[in-house]
């Protein structure tokens, strides 16, 4: 009897939800698919961000982007009959 006493009360106290203290930094990742078959990708720590990547599909850059980020761009290419990915 002691025994099941212990297991109810340990398995109460372990589901009681607890409030734990907030981590000193963020990190978030993003990644959107566009229409235009473009994939975005985007890295942040501390509500900046650290890396972003974009998979274009015909090798387009961006013509305008909306923040002074640093874009690495890869696209799929064909030279002389190689399949290759550019990153610039």
């Amino acid at each position: 009897m002691k025994k099941l006493l212990c297991i109810c009360l340990l398995a109460v106290i372990l589901s009681w939800p607890v409030g734990v203290s907030a981590a000193g930094f963020r990190v978030n990742i993003n990644v959107l698919r566009q229409d235009d078959g473009s994939t975005l990708g985007e890295l942040w720590y501390n509500e900046k961000v650290i890396w972003r990547v974009a998979l274009s599909p015909d090798g387009a850059k961006p013509a305008s982007t909306s923040s002074s980020a640093p874009t690495t761009v890869v696209s799929p290419d064909l030279m002389d009959g190689f399949f290759i990915l550019k990153i610039q």
